[in-house]
C-alpha cells in the first residue's frame, strides 16, 4: 500500500481546479438563479412539501456523481479518492457518536429555553438534509476533492470552500426591505468559519465525514428544535454552546486522536 502525505510540495492541478469550480457554481449559484424563473418556481411550489425541499440537495447530490466521474477521468487513474463515507462500519459508527456528543452542550442550553418545537421539518429539512448533503458537496466533493484530487494546499482549501458555504447561504431573492449586500453580516460569517472548521476536521480526522455529518446535524437539530437565543444566557450563550460544540470536536479530533488510527492525514491509494 503507497501512502501519500498532501503535505509534500506538489503542482495543483488546475484542470481539476476548473471542473470543480464548474460544478460548484452550478450547485450553488446555478440552482439559486432556477428561482429567477416564474415557470420554474411555479412548478416546485405544485409539487409535494417533501418534494419541495429535498429537489435542490438531491440535484447537488447527482452534481456530485457527475463531478466525482469527471475528476476520476481527468486525474491519475492510480489515486483512490476517498468522499469519507464508505470507510468501514466501526470508523463511521465511531465518527458518528463522536460528532453527535460534541453538540451536547447546545442540547443542554436548549433545555432552558422557554420555546421548544420539534416538528418533521426541523427533524428532517433544516437538521438531517443539509447536514448530510451539504457536507457531501462542500466538504467530500469541494474541499476533499481539491486537497486530494487537485493537490490545493488543504489551509486554502478549507478557506476558500468556507467562503463558499457562508455565501451560499446569502438569499438571492432576499424579502422586502433587505439587500443581497445587507446580507453579509456575523451570521454569513460564523456560517463561513463554521464552514472552514468542518473542512479542518474532515482533513484532521482522517476523511471521516461521518463526524462533521453528525455535527452539523446535532447543531441544526437543537438550534432549530429550540430557541437558544430565549435562554437565561440570551444570544451570547446561544453562540458561546455553538462554539463550545466546535471545540470539543477540535479538541477530540485533534488533540486526543480518537479519530485517528496514526499520527498525521494521509490518502491511501
Amino acid at each position: 500500500m503507497i501512502e501519500h502525505n498532501p503535505s509534500k510540495s506538489e503542482p495543483i492541478r488546475w484542470r481539476v481546479v476548473v471542473v470543480l469550480g464548474i460544478f460548484t457554481l452550478i450547485g450553488v449559484l446555478g440552482l439559486k438563479l432556477l428561482w429567477l424563473i416564474d415557470a420554474y418556481e411555479a412548478t416546485i411550489k405544485s409539487w409535494s412539501y417533501d418534494a419541495q425541499y429535498l429537489v435542490h440537495p438531491m440535484m447537488r447530490m447527482v452534481l456530485v456523481v457527475l463531478g466525482l466521474a469527471c475528476v476520476y477521468r481527468i486525474s491519475c487513474p492510480e489515486n483512490r479518492i476517498s468522499m469519507g463515507l464508505i470507510i468501514g462500519w466501526h470508523r463511521a459508527i465511531k465518527g458518528l457518536g463522536l460528532g453527535f456528543a460534541c453538540t451536547l452542550p447546545m442540547l443542554l442550553l436548549g433545555l432552558t429555553s422557554e420555546l421548544f418545537t420539534p416538528s418533521r421539518y426541523e427533524i428532517m429539512y433544516t437538521a438531517i438534509t443539509p447536514g448530510l448533503t451539504e457536507e457531501i458537496f462542500y466538504r467530500a466533493f469541494m474541499f476533499g476533492l481539491l486537497v486530494q484530487a487537485s493537490r490545493c494546499p488543504m489551509w486554502w482549501a478549507a478557506v476558500i470552500t468556507g467562503i463558499v458555504f457562508g455565501l451560499a447561504h446569502v438569499d438571492i431573492t432576499p424579502a422586502e426591505g433587505q439587500t443581497i449586500i445587507g446580507q453579509l453580516g456575523p451570521w454569513i460569517a460564523m456560517i463561513g468559519l463554521g464552514g472552514f472548521m468542518y473542512a479542518w476536521l474532515f482533513y484532521e480526522s482522517q476523511w471521516n465525514l461521518w463526524v462533521v455529518i453528525a455535527l452539523h446535524i446535532g447543531m441544526n437539530l437543537w438550534w432549530d428544535m429550540f430557541d437558544l437565543t430565549q435562554t437565561p444566557l440570551g444570544n451570547w450563550g446561544a453562540t458561546l454552546a455553538r462554539i463550545v460544540s466546535v471545540g470539543l470536536a477540535v479538541l477530540f479530533v485533534v488533540q486526543f486522536r480518537v479519530l485517528s488510527d496514526r499520527n498525521g492525514s494521509t490518502i491511501e491509494s
